[in-house]
C-alpha cells in the first residue's frame, strides 16, 4: 500500500480528514479510493486533540503493515481489530468477558451489553475509526451511540453483506448520522485496464467509479500444465522486476504452503514470505523486505501489491453469477497496482472468467 503525504491528498480525501471532530461520520468509496489511508489520517487527526482513539483494521496483515509503514501516524492511536477491542474494552470496564450468544464467545450479546451499560449509567469518551465498517453488525453501532463512543466509519457497500454485517443505510441509522456519507470517487490504486476488468464483476450498476488516469497492461489469464510451470514464470518475472512487490493470492492455505515450498526449492526463500491465520510459522509479514508475499483470499482485504498472481483459478468452482463470487473477484482484481495474472489448470477455462471479452482479459496457453 502506498501511503500518501498530506500534500498528495485530493479534495475528497482532505474532506474526509477534516470532518467535524464531534459526532459520528460515514465515509464510503470503492476499492482503490483510499478509504484505509483516510481512516489512518482521520484517526491521527482525532488523536491530535487528545482523544482516546482506536483504529479498527480488517485483518492482521493490514494491522502489521500500518504499524510498520505509518508509525508517525499511528503512534498516538491504538491499531487493533474489532474482536480485540471489544474484549479488551469490556474486560477493562466490567472485569469479565463480554456477554455472547455462542460457545466461542465471538458473537456478542449486544442487547445484554446495552442493558449492563444503561443500568450502570456507563458512558465512554472513546472514539473509533473503523475500516471496512460494513463487516460489523448493526447492533454494535447502536451500542456505540448509546454509550457515547464516537465513530467514524469507512465502508464499501459493494461487498457481501451477511447476517452479521451492515449496509451503509443501517450504519447511518444506528449512529444517527444525519448527513449523507462522504463519497471518495477516485481510484488511486489501479491502472485503467485493471479497473475496467474489475468493473465487470461489480454487482450494482449504479456504482459510480472514476476511471483511473494511469494506463498499463491488460490483465492476463494463463492456461498452465502445472503449478510448477506457473512458478517458473513467477521466478522469471521476479528476476525482471526485483523491486516490485508481488502478491500471490491463494484460495487455500494448503496451496499457499505448497507454493512457498516450491519457491524455496527455487532459491527464493529469502525473497518470499507467507501469512496464514492460525499458523505460528506464518503469522508475521515484514513489509520492508521480501517482495514476494503469499496470502489467502481470506486475509488479503485491504492489501495491495504492484503485481498480483492468482495461481489457482480452477479452485473457484462456485456459481459465477452469485453475488459472493463476483465480489470476491472484484476484490482480487483490485489488489493489483500494475500487473494482474490469473492461472488455471485443466482443459476448460473457469466459468467465472469465461464470459470476459478479450478486450479486458488477454488469454495465453503457457
Amino acid at each position: 500500500m502506498m501511503i500518501p503525504s498530506l500534500l498528495d491528498l485530493d479534495t475528497e480525501q482532505r474532506a474526509a480528514i477534516d470532518l467535524p471532530f464531534h459526532g459520528n461520520h460515514v465515509i464510503t468509496g470503492a476499492a482503490g479510493s483510499g478509504k484505509t489511508m483516510m481512516a489512518v489520517y482521520r484517526a491521527w487527526a482525532l488523536s491530535t486533540t487528545g482523544r482516546d482513539v482506536s483504529l479498527f483494521t480488517h485483518s492482521n496483515p493490514l494491522h502489521q503493515y500500518l504499524a510498520q509503514f505509518a508509525p508517525d501516524l499511528t503512534e498516538a492511536i491504538k491499531v487493533t481489530t474489532y474482536h480485540r477491542w471489544v474484549r479488551c474494552f469490556w474486560s477493562r470496564h466490567f472485569e469479565t468477558d463480554p456477554p455472547s450468544t455462542d460457545e466461542e464467545g465471538f458473537i456478542y450479546d449486544w442487547t445484554e451489553m446495552q442493558r449492563n451499560c444503561i443500568m450502570r449509567g456507563f458512558k465512554s469518551s472513546a472514539h473509533l475509526v473503523i475500516d471496512e465498517g460494513q463487516k460489523l453488525p448493526v447492533a454494535f453501532y447502536q451500542w456505540c451511540r448509546i454509550v457515547g463512543v464516537g465513530v467514524t466509519v469507512c465502508a464499501d457497500e459493494n461487498q457481501r453483506i451477511g447476517e452479521n454485517q451492515s449496509t451503509l443505510s443501517e450504519i447511518c441509522r444506528a449512529l444517527a448520522v444525519g448527513a449523507a456519507p462522504l463519497v471518495l470517487s477516485e481510484n488511486h490504486r489501479n491502472t485503467r485496464e485493471i479497473a475496467t476488468l474489475a468493473s465487470a464483476f461489480r454487482t450494482d450498476a449504479r456504482d459510480e467509479v472514476s476511471s483511473p488516469r494511469r494506463v498499463g497492461r491488460t490483465p492476463t489469464i494463463l492456461k498452465v500444465p502445472s503449478l510448477n510451470h506457473l512458478l517458473s514464470g513467477v521466478t522469471q518475472y521476479f528476476g525482471a522486476h526485483p523491486n516490485r512487490s508481488i502478491g500471490i493470492i491463494c484460495r487455500s492455505t494448503q496451496v499457499l504452503r505448497g507454493i512457498q515450498s516450491a519457491l524455496t526449492e527455487r532459491k527464493l526463500a529469502k525473497h518470499t514470505q507467507a501469512y496464514a491465520s492460525g499458523d505460528r510459522y506464518r503469522d508475521t509479514i515484514d513489509f520492508s523486505t521480501r517482495p514476494i508475499r503469499l496470502v489467502s483470499t481470506a486475509n488479503v482485504k485491504g492489501l495491495e501489491f504492484d503485481s498480483v498472481f492468482v495461481p489457482d483459478l480452477d479452485a473457484y468452482t462456485e456459481d459465477p453469477t452469485s453475488v459472493e463470487a463476483r465480489l470476491r473477484f472484484l476484490m482480487l482484481c483490485t489488489r493489483a497496482r500494475e500487473d494482474l495474472y490469473f492461472a488455471y489448470r485443466g482443459s476448460r477455462e473457469p466459468a467465472i472468467v469465461s464470459s470476459i471479452p478479450e478486450s479486458l482479459l488477454v488469454r495465453h496457453d503457457a
